[in-house]
């Protein structure tokens, strides 16, 4: 197959979500929009309208050779069977944005093996935005410096934290240092789409070397766009990748997918307060989802 373009992914990732959302409607579903043709109006799986708090996206998902899979969240708390595969992607991080805080997916960042940082807007064409992007592991959680734009995460040299603020255009705003090495440098992984806490702002969790899972609650401030860490609790060592696509269970809320090591994905239920974000877990995926070598 032929390598996917950023473009051609971004539709690919609207149509096959467009589709499987259609084939998997519910009664009560809330109605939701694109910017691109291929998306349109259909019927999101879900109790609730998306919004920027508890976003709904599709999971894109690239096997370690290279192929490329689309999973949409079926509004009762699973996803949907996966499509594709599409084509290949061989680009070493990505990040769907949304740009207009409706809660939908509406662009996308790509790094590339060359280290530049690439843009692609739905109905837009590809852009390289920042080049030599020194950069690791870009997240887009949602707004986090007070604009309708979706901002970027990513880590630099020793686990410093750095926030991108971007244009609804793709461009980059402003590139600020919000962590220092000491602090995030202990961390394996973050993750975050939405609200964690119920306060409507932007929030992340951090999982650490030891297992233990910490949130940072969002300020709304690009300058200092988290209030200090609060533990959730340990035992989190067992998972090799966590990742959100918002709300997966229709319940109006954004929660969190948790992959284990032997391949299964499991679902963090949001429960909208920061003293305990998340519900017990449910196993959604009881293996295969080793077989990813990058979840967005």
């Amino acid at each position: 197959m032929a390598r996917i373009s950023g473009r051609a992914l971004s539709r690919l990732v609207t149509a096959a979500a467009a589709v499987a959302l259609a084939g998997g409607m519910a009664a009560g579903t809330a109605s939701a929009h694109g910017t691109g043709a291929q998306f349109g109006s259909v019927q999101v799986a879900a109790k609730k309208k998306p919004t920027a708090a508890a976003p709904v996206f599709a999971i894109g998902a690239v096997t370690k050779a290279d192929k490329f899979y689309v999973y949409t969240p079926d509004g009762k708390g699973g996803l949907s069977p996966r499509v594709g595969p599409f084509g290949d992607m061989d680009a070493l991080y990505a990040a769907q944005v949304d740009r207009d805080a409706d809660g939908v997916h509406d662009a996308d960042y790509f790094v590339a093996k060359n280290g530049d940082l690439k843009w692609h807007g739905i109905t837009g064409k590809d852009r390289t935005v920042v080049r030599k992007f020194t950069y690791d592991h870009i997240l887009s959680p949602g707004n986090l410096a007070g604009s309708k734009e979706g901002d970027l995460l990513a880590t630099g040299p020793k686990g410093t934290l750095w926030l991108f603020t971007t244009k609804f255009n793709g461009d980059i705003a402003g590139k600020q240092q919000v962590g220092t090495a000491k602090e995030f440098g202990q961390y394996v992984r973050f993750a975050g789409r939405g609200d964690l806490s119920g306060d409507g702002r932007t929030d992340i969790v951090a999982q650490d070397m030891k297992g233990v899972l910490w949130l940072y609650k969002g300020t709304g401030n690009g300058k200092k766009p988290f209030a200090e860490r609060t533990r959730i609790g340990g035992g989190w060592g067992k998972y090799n990748d966590l990742f959100s696509s918002g709300d997966v269970d229709g319940d109006g809320r954004s929660d969190l997918l948790a992959r284990d090591k032997a391949g299964a994905l499991w679902l963090y239920k949001g429960t909208g307060k920061a003293a305990a974000p998340f519900k017990a877990p449910v196993k959604i995926g009881k293996s295969g989802w080793n077989q990813y070598r990058l979840v967005f």
